[in-house]
């Protein structure tokens, strides 16, 4: 009867051992599902921020100009994950080189759902790193959702963009309209370059949408043709306004002339002028 007595409680022993060791193995797994888990940051390069952000749609500095002043920078990434926000609003993010919407870069869902969506912005032109390192970075996004926001550089040379969707910058910049028109390429500047295939005029980040825009190749105020273009044409519903000039005598005119550009009086926006 000992014998016996003794074989039920050792093996009562090892089934509680057995069960408490399983739960301990349960209890070290990591169940997250969150995309944050899966996402390879080192492709990214190095991390030089990581923090939570309440975020608002007036642009907020997250990275000084002296953190990035004296790194050679090929490119900047900024993340944005975990996403917390009880509103209706869709959600939408935006880096920027300063307060004033410059340089904007909007960050583009990647994947996952609800809370843990990714949303990631590269940044890789050389005059668009240039100013994020003279000002330091800059984010909006939906008023009041919070998220968790990294900032990753790769080291090296950024080089100027030269591909079929955006060409070389010519001027990237943030303009308030004023009932004059404001001059965004020299004369000047277009004098040293010998050939030029096609332009590219793009406006992004309006505070408006029911504003008009015009560009021309004059700042005479009593000339109302030359170089006339109307960019937003009937779609008076959108933040951005595209043109592409590719007629062989309408680049020379503004070649000649320059580009000028006017707005609705008080609306601000970025302008990008581009070539090939």
């Amino acid at each position: 009867m000992k014998f016996i007595r003794k074989n039920i409680l050792t093996a009562v022993f090892f089934s509680v051992f057995a069960i408490l060791l399983g739960g301990a193995l349960i209890s070290c797994s990591n169940g997250s599902s969150s995309s944050d888990e899966d996402d390879d940051e080192s492709s990214y390069g190095t991390k030089i921020y990581s923090e939570s952000v309440t975020f608002s749609e007036t642009p907020t500095q997250i990275v000084s100009a002296e953190t990035l002043a004296d790194l050679s920078i090929k490119s900047l990434t900024i993340k944005v994950i975990n996403v917390n926000y009880s509103g209706s609003d869709d959600w939408w993010f935006t880096a920027c080189s300063d307060s004033s919407w410059s340089n904007g870069a909007k960050l583009e869902w990647q994947s996952g759902e609800g809370a843990n969506s990714l949303y990631l912005a590269t940044i890789t032109d050389a005059a668009a790193i240039a100013a994020y390192k003279a000002n330091g970075i800059y984010i909006a996004g939906t008023n009041s959702a919070t998220a968790a926001v990294s900032v990753f550089y790769v080291e090296g040379e950024a080089e100027e963009s030269n591909d079929s969707g955006s060409g070389k910058t010519l001027s990237n910049q943030n303009i308030t309209f004023t009932s004059d028109r404001i001059e965004v390429v020299s004369s000047e500047k277009f004098s040293s370059i010998e050939n030029i295939i096609s332009m590219k005029v793009k406006v992004t980040n309006l505070s408006a949408t029911n504003c008009w825009i015009t560009l021309y190749a004059t700042n005479t105020s009593d000339d109302w043709n030359t170089g006339k273009y109307e960019m937003k044409g009937t779609d008076w519903s959108t933040t951005e306004a595209n043109y592409e000039i590719t007629e062989a005598e309408t680049i020379k005119t503004y070649k000649n002339g320059g580009i000028y550009i006017q707005g609705t009086s008080g609306v601000t926006c970025t302008v990008t002028v581009s070539y090939e």
